[in-house]
């Protein structure tokens, strides 16, 4: 895990682990250290992914697990099932990017989303397709961060262009639980008519670790990349993916605190149990198309557009309690699209670069969700009860046009930006479902002849100013400092399922949905980052210290005036820490890095339950959010080969609000020797082997909680995986 970074000039070359501070070298000339980044960024480049081993091939958000405040968990070691809520398991800084209901995913492709969710957007990119994968902190600026949401930063992946060079890797990886994934690339290299492209595919697959269920996986992606005269390219890219995962079983807080007992708990093997294996599942089929079109107008400046679209079809099936107490197996049906376009012009003017341009994106629902059905477990297997949500396929839809623009004079670099956000949150239109079985979604609306008026809303609109200020200054050839601002922002469309769930009560108590609905707000974030950056030949430490200001965050509300019980933006929190990201090369061949972080994230008001009751939770922690976290890796070369250990240390966290139900802190260790030899016989360029052995120590420990920020009962808590072994082997022609 370690890259070449230079350092002074074009001949000096240090090791240091596979994680870079974006933005500190001059690119094309390596003279000295340019520390004029004004944002908290880092990037880890296709050397860092790999190098995590077989865990990262599938998942962009298991790839940045080592970085300073980023919290990932996972239940499965391949990340196939690492669902909380229908969403990835992760947060920055304590926030949960796609957290209370958020439809947008925290993943972008070279700055435009290219999946969303709930659905099986998650899983939908072979890693070794990717040469970088950058995670912004904090504000972010105005040309990039788009999508439908923000709140807790934003990952972006630039994409492995097309080689100049004819060539094919084969990739075939086994392990644990009878774990294998093949993977293939082949490029065309650079033809004479300025065209390059690649194509991959890979089949991946393996038993859970526990109880009965497997995942399987199958993925496929096309790259093309055509020259047309001096000052047009245009890059094509297409990505297939189908995945069929079940899902593991979730411990209550009881189970957890008892977990040598229940470390093993799972799904039955009994169809007419409702927790059999075979009724929670989610199978699902994605599609992304993007193309980048660029065009140089001058030396100095130059247009790009890039249009995209992502297609999701599939189902969640999952075991239930309803409001009555009695179990069901829920059918969450999802057929959904998203489209749009990113438009930017780009000018150097002296000293100063502009970017002006215009984000749009439209997203089907859900969510909220459009369709749920209920099944009750017979003798005989499932058997229909009732349909639990039938809604028409709305749309979100974002308008983002913004300016961005940075200047450098002698040591100082001064960057700022505004976007202009325009938010459409999608028309509500519920169905009475009296009459119609057990039919598909499509068949059903056309059977719907009559809307349920309280249960709908009509279409809102929020419009948001987000500007961002940043400033760095080089203090010497080996120290810069940095300051930011940036406004970020998110959106919940939980209370849309939350109110189905209960809507007798608020019948009952003379409330509609579009009472609540025009409650709604944009969640924002104000966030300030201040940094130092020091790096010499043989180390570098990155402090930085942050405070967030958030209003319109999501809490449940008791409103005293309608004596109803809630989700609702309109509670304030804050967030704050430090973190520290430091590498070194002590001795030659060995490298070192290490992250630390302190994350404060909390509401700063109390909160009220459904009797009304005031709930003391100002200035506490939000659940599965840890104050503290330390990761570090340790690599050794010796000769062809490299040992390197990893150490991830999560401290304590709460699965609630009011800090009931505490979960104990974790240390976890991974071990990888890989051997990497450059080759000039049998038609190879180059071969790599590696064994992976993931939580060595076999610890037994709690990784994802499912939970909200503001839930105070009823969290329910996943295992983290035990030991588990890959092998794996590459070869390059």
């Amino acid at each position: 895990m370690v890259a070449s970074v230079p350092v002074f000039s074009d001949e000096v070359k240090i090791n240091l682990p596979e994680t870079e501070i974006e933005g500190n070298f001059e690119e094309q000339d390596f003279i000295g250290p340019m520390f004029t980044e004004t944002n908290t960024s880092i990037k880890v480049t296709e050397k860092g992914i790999t190098a995590q081993g077989p865990s990262a091939a599938m998942s962009p958000h298991k790839s940045i697990t080592l970085m300073p405040s980023v919290n990932q968990q996972s239940v499965d070691p391949s990340g196939l099932a690492d669902i909380s809520n229908y969403h990835e398991s992760f947060r920055f800084r304590g926030v949960e990017p796609t957290g209370g209901g958020n439809p947008g995913s925290p993943v972008n492709v070279k700055d435009v989303p290219l999946s969303g969710r709930p659905g099986g957007g998650m899983t939908i990119y072979d890693m070794e397709n990717f040469e970088s994968v950058s995670i912004y902190k904090g504000g972010v600026p105005a040309n990039q961060a788009f999508g439908l949401t923000n709140i807790g930063g934003k990952i972006d992946m630039d994409i492995k262009a097309p080689k100049e060079a004819f060539g094919i890797n084969l990739k075939q990886t086994l392990g644990s639980d009878s774990f294998t994934r093949s993977f293939l690339r082949v490029d065309t290299g650079l033809l004479a008519t300025g065209t390059g492209g690649f194509i991959s595919f890979s089949d991946a697959g393996g038993d859970k670790w526990k109880g009965e269920g497997e995942s399987d996986r199958t993925n496929a992606m096309l790259g093309l990349s055509q020259k047309i005269g001096e000052r047009v390219k245009v890059d094509g890219y297409a990505i297939y993916n189908n995945a069929d995962v079940n899902t593991y079983r979730s411990l209550n807080y009881s189970q957890a605190s008892n977990l040598s007992d229940y470390y093993n708990f799972d799904y039955t093997e009994s169809s007419t149990d409702y927790y059999y294996y075979g009724y929670n599942r989610s199978d699902f089929e994605d599609l992304s198309l993007l193309l980048d079109m660029e065009y140089n107008i001058s030396d100095v400046s130059k247009f790009e557009l890039k249009p995209f679209y992502w297609q999701d079809k599939g189902d969640f099936f999952e075991t239930i309690t309803i409001q009555s107490g009695a179990n069901r197996v829920r059918n969450w049906a999802i057929d959904h699209d998203m489209y749009g376009m990113l438009a930017q012009y780009s000018t150097n003017m002296q000293d100063m670069k502009v970017d002006m341009g215009y984000f749009y994106l439209k997203q089907e629902r859900p969510g909220p969700p459009t369709a749920m059905k209920l099944y009750q477990v017979t003798g005989t297997g499932l058997q229909f009860d009732r349909w639990q949500i039938l809604s028409a396929p709305t749309k979100h839809e974002q308008n983002q046009p913004f300016v961005s623009g940075k200047y450098s004079m002698g040591n100082f670099t001064l960057e700022g930006g505004l976007k202009y956000l325009d938010y459409k949150m999608p028309e509500i239109r519920t169905y009475i479902t009296t009459g119609i079985g057990d039919v598909s979604y499509k068949t059903a609306l056309g059977m719907a002849a009559t809307v349920e008026q309280n249960a709908s809303a009509q279409e809102k609109d929020f419009t948001e100013l987000l500007p961002n200020l940043g400033a760095s200054y080089i203090l010497s050839d080996s120290l810069s400092s940095y300051f930011s601002y940036g406004r970020n922002y998110g959106l919940s469309v939980q209370l849309y399922p939350y109110f189905i769930s209960q809507k007798q009560g608020f019948y009952t108590a003379g409330i509609t949905l579009q009472e609540l609905w025009n409650r709604q707000e944009l969640e924002i974030a104000d966030n300030f980052d201040l940094g130092i950056r020091y790096i010499t030949e043989r180390l570098y430490v990155v402090p930085t210290i942050y405070y967030a200001r958030h209003k319109n965050k999501l809490a449940i509300y008791y409103d005293d005036t309608l004596n109803i019980y809630f989700p609702a933006s309109n509670a304030k929190a804050e967030a704050y820490g430090f973190e520290l990201e430091a590498g070194a090369l002590p001795v030659d061949h060995l490298s070192l890095y290490g992250s630390f972080s302190y994350n404060r994230f909390n509401y700063t008001q109390d909160l009220r339950n459904s009797s009304g009751g005031i709930v003391s939770v100002d200035g506490e922690q939000v659940p599965d959010a840890p104050k503290v976290m330390f990761k570090g890796i340790a690599s050794y070369m010796l000769g062809d080969f490299t040992f390197s250990t990893i150490m991830r240390y999560t401290g304590s966290r709460y699965g609630d609000i009011v800090h009931n139900e505490k979960i104990g802190s974790a240390t976890i260790f991974d071990f990888e020797v890989g051997y990497s030899k450059e080759l000039k016989r049998f038609g190879m360029k180059k071969l790599d082997l590696s064994m992976t052995l993931n939580n060595i120590f076999d610890r037994e420990y709690i990784s994802i909680i499912n939970t909200t920020d503001y839930q105070t009962l009823g969290s329910t808590y996943m295992t983290g995986a035990p030991f588990t072994a890959y092998v794996s082997l590459s070869i390059s022609i």
